[in-house]
């Protein structure tokens, strides 16, 4: 049965980065906001209720009994991956089933896209607020309607042009004629609504945590390793690399490197343009996975598992070359989220998706 506090980075796999002190294994966090501690293995990588509230009588298992239960193997698969030699072959589709689940049920996605989604409607809050920019948004600067507005007028002729039509109007006119009524009357209609559009864009980013949850939990209650995921990461080869840097876990779990060279999350990464995998299994085991005899470079692994993080990354020790990495928590991450969000809104600006 589970409990309160439910991990969403097993202590298995955190116990690889840890010392024994007593009867408990610690780590050392270093975190972007919390500075550097050195928690036990139970006290980093939880949250209460992460995946689900306390099941009660006669109800059926909870998703966090799922995975639980999902991953009873867990430890074991664990111990022999860590004892394989280097360079030894990983059956591809059991590792890919492996990375997989440990990447789609972690926080950092959760996170990252609460986060990214906070920016994007920030950035529209501010877009709409000027009604020249929500004029062009909305595609009432030119002399036709774009995106999604024209799209309204369309499915507002196919609703009343049977009747327009009786008296000889053509859907270019009903067209003109409804775009010039916008365009007229927009400025009256954002005075009176720009305010309440600012406060509803409010109400979303204060939604965005417990709706980023209840996305996450729903599409791990449908699957806890989608297959597609699996497919294209078991057309990798994947094998265990030994290695004298002493490598960190980053919250992502694992990352991925493109054809272009560019490092993400796995979750945020194009898979049909991941050359390589990397997972850190301990503090000097890797599990990878590559596409084409692609090397990772590991004296560099550091770098890219810092960058990848969202709250945080572990180690066994406490260095000040790992505490010059600290600095770099977040960056590789939003430099993804900046780039897609600067994007959305510069086509939304250009009147492109509304």
């Amino acid at each position: 049965m589970s409990g309160k506090k439910q991990h969403f980075i097993p202590q298995s796999l955190l116990i690889g980065f840890g010392f024994q002190k007593g009867n408990r294994t610690y780590v050392v966090a270093y975190t972007h906001e919390r500075g550097i501690f050195t928690p036990a293995t139970d006290g980093i990588g939880a949250e209460r209720n992460f995946y689900s509230e306390l099941a009660v009588e006669a109800v059926s298992k909870t998703l966090d009994d799922e995975i639980t239960d999902y991953e009873q193997a867990f430890p074991k698969i664990l111990s022999k991956l860590r004892n394989l030699k280097d360079g030894e072959r990983v059956d591809d589709r059991a590792a890919a089933e492996f990375v997989t689940h440990l990447a789609v049920r972690n926080d950092h996605f959760r996170k990252s896209v609460t986060g990214g989604a906070t920016q994007l409607f920030s950035g529209m809050a501010d877009m709409f607020a000027d009604e020249s920019t929500a004029r062009g948004m909305l595609g009432l600067n030119g002399e036709r309607p774009t995106g999604a507005f024209a799209d309204q007028i369309a499915k507002a002729w196919i609703q009343y042009g049977p009747i327009f039509s009786l008296v000889g109007m053509t859907e270019a006119t009903f067209t003109a004629i409804f775009f010039a009524a916008a365009k007229d009357g927009f400025s009256s209609f954002h005075d009176e609504m720009s305010a309440q559009i600012a406060a509803t864009f409010e109400a979303m980013m204060n939604d965005l945590p417990k709706v980023a949850a209840s996305s996450q939990r729903k599409s791990l209650s449908q699957s806890l390793a989608p297959p597609l995921r699996i497919e294209k990461l078991g057309a990798l080869e994947w094998r265990i690399r030994h290695t004298d840097v002493v490598l960190v876990l980053p919250d992502c779990v694992s990352v991925a490197f493109g054809r272009n060279g560019e490092t993400h999350p796995l979750m945020l990464a194009d898979l049909d343009e991941t050359e390589i995998v990397a997972m850190p299994l301990t503090s000097n085991r890797l599990l990878t996975g590559s596409r084409g005899g692609a090397e990772v470079d590991l004296a560099s692994l550091n770098d890219a598992f810092a960058g990848c993080s969202w709250d945080f990354f572990v180690a066994r020790d406490r260095t000040a070359e790992l505490e010059a990495k600290r600095a770099r928590l977040r960056s590789r991450v939003s430099a993804v989220v900046d780039s897609i969000v600067t994007e959305t809104l510069d086509e939304a600006a250009a009147g492109g998706r509304y």
